[in-house]
């Protein structure tokens, strides 16, 4: 006989009446009726009196009488009532007692056990009621997980009877069930947390994983429900990709480049913002470049892997390379043929194992015993295909993982003794017999029954006993080594090389003769190239320098980089392109001095007539700063000061005029005319003080206002010319626009534009639209043209020269496709004049444009008529 104590229970305690009751149900389902009797005990203490609990108990007593003796059924009642006295619940307990005297009379225990109630609940009826509610309200508060509120009321019911040990156990049980709901709260918010921080980087997985384990700890959480509802398509999209990935690199690891292209785009197709898809169908195009660039014989390469993949009777590595070799030469029969035999023999081989699991099975145990264990793994691993449930596949597939294992520690055993011989060879080739005989030693530790080890210590034996011979070798050897090195020191190599060699003949197997000859070599090869890169320094040197001397900075400095890109070390090349840089910003600076004295003096002039002296002399003034030589500004200045002294009686309304603009030109923080106003009142009256203080003012907010435009110049100069360094072309268009736009006066901006666009002008593959062609507002034309050789796509660029035929800004999209349709396009924003506007665009740079054979490009202006001139297809290469 079995008996189950309140004790033993408590180690596989129920935490509710509800799982009490699930349990207890579970146990009786599967007969096992001592575990199911304990639960719904359990549960009874849960919910005393519960109808369902007591019902199920009778029926499991019930069935433990029919195949229990007399005396157990005697103690299974005595047991439910004990639980039952322990509880309190003395009527329940009473009933069950009486009715174990019923099965064995007279029994001393439970009359006792009978008159204890009589006389608990004839003297202490109210604090049986007291005690009852207590305890019925603990274990409520327990289920609901308020455990200090549970252990409070337990204590209560304890104070009352406190020789009853159940009020006790229960406390005990709230306190470990609060214990360990604690810790289960710090276990579940920490999931939930890391749910929370993966969910953020969109991983969604793994997020599942950990909202998965946050609902093993409490199932019934509302938050956590939610959570795996919401994203578990996401997750099981996301594993889904991650399978359809994972295949994909295996095919790609594999070469089956073409199978892999299809697994990433199925893979882009499920996750389009990844972008590790699109790069690897990048790679793949690459490979597929570089495979076709020697077409025959990498197609030989394939079809040879292939065939003899396929005669080893691995199908799908030779069905990739198959593929590989028809992605080559698509019009080949023979790959097709291949490819047609092995999907006849996947195809036989599903229908087969379809058709008789345990004979493929038995087919791969067959393998498996004759140690074929890659095919073997290939037949469980599709067993599994066919039942994934199915242990046994999965138990084989750890035992092959183990034999390869075993197979791998032995190859490397192998390798380690292969690796030591080696040495060890080597060794006794150089005569370093001690060091070889200690690795044939450690060889022989490896592999005692190989007779190689041995037998090669023998011979080192018998070379040993002939050690006056082999001290003439070494003294011979020794001397033509000695003489080899005191040659390399004086620098005559090719003696020093001769002389190795004769000690090479003598001790064939010495590492350093040849070390040295190789060396010998390497320095003659280095001082031929060094004299090659000299001269062709010299070169670029001297045409920088003849180029120089004339003042044609631009070629002289492209010649002094390009020394520089032969020899970056040339001291001479350096300080040449510094010098000849500071000479053509020098000249350039000459230029917009002349360019601002041509301009003041023609402006000078023209206000000169209109009568408008103070404006005209102040522009001479400019003139006469920028060129101080000139006399033509100063008699100019002259002439005016004569007239301003004729027209003396107007002079202090114009002074107050130009006081007036200049301080609302001030106020609006327009400094440049406030200074020109301010100039021309100092002109009409010098002797006034407030025109030079708030001329002086002017001067350093504008000089402040230079220095910051400077420094913005200098960033954008810089960053436009980084672009232009990249070759990315249309960045440092808009970059040096940028910079001409700060200071018009600097040239470099505009000039480098132009250099750009000759460049790409000169570099021109194709022309779309070679004459002048008008499109009309909302109206689509079309242009077709050869499509472009691959390897020049990434660098291609398209320049198109373009006037706006009205008088407002438009938009004009641009689109390009192939015969299968359209790829992409870009937009470009026309602006209101009537001048024709270069634009450059880069497109070498779209996925779509490098990686399809493009043939059409059509223009659909929007909201306005554009007569295009050109539209070329350029390289940067």
């Amino acid at each position: 006989m079995v008996t189950v104590s309140a004790g033993q229970l408590y180690a596989q305690q129920a935490k509710t009446y509800d799982e009490a009751i699930r349990l207890a149900d579970k146990n009786y389902a599967e007969n096992n009726l001592l575990d199911a009797k304990a639960y719904y005990q359990m549960a009874l203490k849960y919910k005393a009196g519960d109808a369902y609990a007591r019902e199920k108990m009778t029926e499991v007593v019930g069935k433990m009488k029919a195949s229990m003796g007399k005396e157990d059924e005697y103690y299974d009642i005595i047991d439910l009532a004990d639980v039952l006295y322990d509880e309190m619940a003395l009527d329940k307990a009473k009933e069950l007692y009486r009715k174990a005297l019923g099965v064995i009379p007279g029994d001393e225990y439970a009359k006792d056990q009978i008159a204890k109630i009589d006389k608990i609940q004839s003297e202490q009826k109210e604090k049986l009621s007291a005690f009852n509610l207590a305890m019925e309200t603990g274990n409520k508060l327990l289920a609901e997980n308020k455990f200090d509120e549970a252990i409070s009321s337990f204590s209560d019911a304890s104070v009352l009877f406190p020789k009853q040990p159940f009020p006790r156990e229960q406390i005990e049980l709230a306190a470990k069930m609060k214990d360990e709901y604690e810790a289960n709260m710090v276990k579940f918010e920490e999931q939930m947390d890391e749910a929370g921080r993966y969910l953020l980087i969109k991983n969604y997985a793994v997020a599942l994983e950990h909202y998965e384990n946050a609902y093993n700890i409490f199932p019934q959480n509302e938050e956590v429900n939610a959570r795996i509802a919401e994203i578990k398509p996401k997750a099981d999209n996301q594993r889904k990709y991650n399978n359809v990935v994972e295949a994909a690199d295996e095919l790609y690891i594999g070469k089956d480049f073409m199978g892999a292209m299809a697994k990433y785009q199925q893979a882009a197709a499920i996750w389009p913002e990844n972008s590790y898809p699109h790069d690897m169908m990048g790679k793949i195009d690459d490979q597929l470049a570089l495979q076709r660039k020697d077409l025959d014989k990498n197609y030989q390469i394939s079809v040879h892997k292939a065939d003899s993949l396929l005669a080893l009777e691995e199908y799908t590595a030779a069905q990739g390379q198959y593929n590989l070799a028809l992605t080559l030469k698509p019009g080949e029969s023979y790959p097709k043929n291949k490819l047609a035999e092995i999907d006849a023999h996947f195809a036989a081989q599903q229908k087969e194992f379809e058709a008789n699991y345990s004979h493929m099975l038995a087919k791969a145990d067959s393998l498996f015993d004759a140690k074929q264990y890659m095919t073997a793994r290939e037949q469980y691993e599709f067993a599994l295909t066919i039942k994934p449930e199915d242990t046994y596949p999965q138990k084989k597939l750890k035992d092959i993982e183990q034999e390869l294992a075993l197979i791998a520690e032995r190859e490397k055993q192998d390798k380690e003794y292969n690796d030591l011989i080696a040495e060890a060879d080597q060794l006794f080739s150089s005569g370093h017999y001690d060091l070889a005989v200690s690795k044939y030693k450690q060889a022989q530790a490896l592999k005692s029954l190989d007779d190689y080890p041995k037998q090669r210590i023998e011979d080192i034996q018998q070379i040993l006993l002939n050690a006056a011979q082999q001290k003439e070798i070494d003294e011979r050897y020794g001397n033509q080594v000695l003489l080899a090195a005191r040659l390399f020191n004086e620098d005559k190599l090719q003696d020093a090389k001769d002389a190795y060699a004769n000690a090479l003949e003598i001790k064939p197997y010495e590492l350093l003769p040849k070390q040295q000859m190789e060396k010998i070599d390497s320095i003659v090869d280095m001082r031929a190239r060094q004299a090659e890169i000299d001269a062709a320094y010299q070169v670029q040197l001297n045409k920088g320098d003849s180029l120089l001397n004339i003042q044609a900075y631009e070629g002289a400095i492209a010649a002094y980089e390009a020394a520089l890109v032969v020899k970056p070390s040339g001291k001479e090349a350096q300080a040449n392109v510094a010098k000849a840089r500071k000479q053509k910003t020098e000249l350039e600076r000459q230029i917009a001095q002349q360019k601002i004295y041509d301009e003041a003096v023609s402006k000078g002039d023209m206000l000169f007539e209109s009568k408008s002296y103070e404006l005209a002399k102040v522009e001479f003034e400019k003139a006469k700063m920028a060129r101080p030589g000139e006399s033509y500004p100063q008699e100019k200045i002259r002439e005016i000061d004569n007239i301003l002294v004729q027209l003396a009686a107007e002079q202090q309304q114009r002074y107050d005029e130009a006081i007036m603009k200049a301080d609302e030109y001030f106020t609006q923080g327009n400094h440049r005319d406030a200074l020109i106003e301010y100039k021309t009142a100092r002109s009409i009256k010098p002797d006034e003080k407030y025109p030079p203080a708030k001329i002086a003012e002017c001067e350093k907010i504008i000089e402040e206002e230079m220095k910051v435009i400077r420094e913005q110049y200098d960033v954008v100069i810089t960053e436009a010319d980084n672009m232009y360094n990249s070759k990315i072309y249309d960045k440092a268009i808009q970059s040096y626009k940028k910079a001409h736009g700060m200071i018009p006066d600097e040239t470099y901006a505009a000039d480098m534009i132009a250099k750009i666009t000759k460049y790409l002008e000169d570099n021109a593959i194709t022309d779309i639209v070679n004459e002048a062609v008008v499109v009309h507002s909302e109206e689509e034309q079309k242009f077709t043209f050869d499509p472009i050789p691959v390897k020049v796509r990434k660098s291609n660029y398209v320049l198109i020269k373009a006037k706006n035929m009205g008088n407002k800004p438009f938009k004009i999209i641009f689109t390009y496709g192939s015969d299968s349709g359209k790829n992409g396009g870009f937009p470009i924003q026309i602006p209101a004049n009537t001048e024709m506007n270069d634009f450059i665009i880069r497109v070498g740079n779209q996925y779509k444009w490098f990686a399809e054979d493009n043939n059409w490009l059509s223009i659909y202006p929007q909201n306005g008529d554009i007569e295009i001139e050109v539209v070329r297809i350029t390289t940067s290469n």
